[in-house]
């Protein structure tokens, strides 16, 4: 094992595979989560939720697994019978395997995988707007424009949502409602103090909201800042924090790569513009 441990501040649920695959490797994971993710239970997001059962969507865009238990949470609470209800004619689409693996797992199809980025989303959503509306009602043979629901985090970039809109025609119109909302958890003293004092051989970022925030408690001299994608490498350096490493890909394989790069092969971070999935936010 190492001889320090590894500081994993992700939220309740969302640490276990990647603190495995650590372990596997002999790395020493601590897991305190400094975020809380909570299901918005709003009015916009249950109209929206019965908006996308009558069809009136014809894309439904999920960027993080954590988004697809907050969508069935409030389907629970609304009492509902069935869980996310996605008509016959209305495409899914998912951002990364894990989403997609989390919505299957949901008894939710998956038409299309993004390739694990938001970027790669808005990239690829030309070709996969004709397919999903070939059969809606319009004139003249012609597709009519997607009609998109994407549900997400209160804290998620507009990025997604305005390189939609940005494809003209091909989109009518972009709905991002809050599925969920992040909160800031306050560490235990002695987490704080040893991240402070470089008593953790690596910290894991692993979205922009937790790299502020550990930004905002100090990082030792001695700890190496290992981040899952580019918005949070760029939000780390802005809050004063030196990246150590930077995942290829926004998944626990690669995020543990990372790390033992960063543990025991200091080098420069990943130039590769990875984006990140909105999970931790």
């Amino acid at each position: 094992m190492t001889p320090r441990p590894v500081l994993l501040p992700r939220p309740l649920g969302r640490g276990g595979d990647l603190a495995a695959l650590l372990e596997a490797h002999g790395v020493r994971v601590d897991h305190h989560p400094l975020l809380a993710l909570t299901a918005e239970d709003s009015p916009a997001l249950r109209t929206a939720l019965d908006a996308l059962a009558a069809g009136r969507y014809t894309h439904l865009v999920v960027t993080s697994r954590t988004t697809v238990g907050a969508l069935l949470t409030v389907r629970e609470r609304q009492g509902a019978a069935e869980g996310i209800v996605v008509p016959a004619g209305t495409l899914v689409i998912a951002v990364g395997p894990g989403t997609a693996a989390e919505l299957r797992a949901a008894g939710i199809r998956v038409d299309h995988v993004a390739a694990g980025s938001g970027a790669a989303l808005v990239e690829e959503f030309p070709t996969l707007a004709g397919p999903a509306i070939a059969g809606s009602s319009t004139t003249g043979g012609g597709a009519a424009p997607a009609r998109v629901l994407f549900p997400t985090s209160a804290a998620a970039a507009s990025t997604v949502r305005r390189g939609l809109e940005a494809l003209g025609d091909l989109v009518e119109k972009v709905d991002q409602v809050t599925a969920y909302r992040p909160e800031a958890l306050t560490p235990p003293p002695a987490v704080a103090a040893a991240l402070r004092e470089g008593g953790y051989a690596a910290v894991v970022l692993t979205s922009p909201m937790i790299a502020r925030h550990v930004a905002g408690i100090g990082v030792g001299a001695g700890t190496a800042v290992v981040t899952i994608g580019a918005p949070t490498t760029e939000a780390a350096r802005e809050a004063g924090l030196t990246v150590s490493v930077q995942a290829d890909a926004p998944d626990d394989t690669r995020l543990a790569a990372a790390v033992q790069q960063a543990l025991h092969g200091p080098g420069p971070a990943s130039q590769t513009p990875t984006d990140d999935p909105q999970e931790d936010r």
